[in-house]
């Protein structure tokens, strides 16, 4: 019997050195093979796409502008009491080139609101910040005003201390302002200053603003959820509002070492299987 036991334990040590060498802890070669094949058909390579985070900026910025410059226009040409307008062009800039801050706009903004509030006018505006050659960013705005109404200059009532201003009448108020965002390049949006905010607007109503919340939606969202959507970007993707229906997101986003930015499509698979 001891016999053909060390005669079964040789040949059982033969056919395990004639095969492959084995120690614990580690996965012989054609394993690590296998596996990596396998892996590589559960999960095929995906396209990268380098994201430009400036210039997704700018189209969100020119998407933004141009539909509540319309949206508003609008508006204010079909309410109840339709009236003439007088539609102003303001410029608002810096005697220094660093003199930007935080906050500086949101104060003239709400002395322009309360100055409006206080002669019973509802205050509509779209704004554009511009980075001029010399390195000062300045604020291009423009206001919607019924006939006879006029806004004093900034500087000189002290809503804008922080240099000069100017206001002109804006014959195509639209045509203004989508120009001077137009205007901006990658170049200059990465010279704006941290925190600058790149535009923005005031006085739509709910239905004006839902209005451009759709069209600043990826395509993909849009085409999913159709224009009478209040589409809001929520954590994971996208959802209606009215609905509560929820988009996953098929695309993920990774920062490089170099803080590059890139995005790759999720399998389906696996999209379903998060959801």
């Amino acid at each position: 019997m001891g016999e053909i036991c060390q005669f079964n334990r040789a040949n059982a040590s033969a056919e395990r050195s004639d095969a492959e060498p084995f120690a614990l802890g580690f996965i012989t070669n054609a394993t690590k093979d296998r596996v990596d094949t396998l892996q590589a058909e559960k999960r095929p390579l995906r396209e990268r796409l380098k994201i430009n985070r400036e210039a997704s900026r700018i189209k969100r910025m020119k998407t933004s502008v141009g539909h509540a410059a319309r949206l508003l226009h609008f508006d204010a040409h079909t309410e109840r009491n339709a009236q003439l307008w007088n539609k102003k062009f303001i410029t608002l800039t810096y005697a220094d080139v660093d003199g930007w801050q935080a906050g500086h706009f949101g104060a003239f903004r709400k002395a322009m609101n309360h100055w409006c509030r206080e002669r019973g006018i509802r205050l509509r505006y779209v704004w554009v910040a511009e980075l001029q050659k010399r390195g000062a960013l300045h604020y291009h705005v423009v206001v919607w005003l019924p006939k006879g109404k006029y806004l004093p200059h900034a500087d000189a009532q002290g809503w804008w201390p922080h240099g000069m201003t100017n206001i002109v009448t804006a014959q195509s108020p639209i045509g203004y302002i989508t120009k001077y965002a137009s205007k901006t390049t990658v170049e200059q949006a990465m010279g704006y200053p941290r925190g600058a905010r790149m535009c923005g607007h005031g006085g739509l109503q709910p239905e004006g603003r839902r209005h451009v919340r759709y069209w600043q939606a990826p395509m993909w969202v849009r085409d999913a959820l159709t224009g009478k959507a209040d589409i809001r970007k929520v954590s994971g993707g996208y959802m209606d509002k009215f609905t509560g229906e929820f988009l996953p997101s098929p695309w993920r986003v990774v920062v490089g070492a170099g803080g590059q930015v890139w995005a790759y499509r999720i399998d389906d698979q696996l999209q379903e299987q998060a959801a």
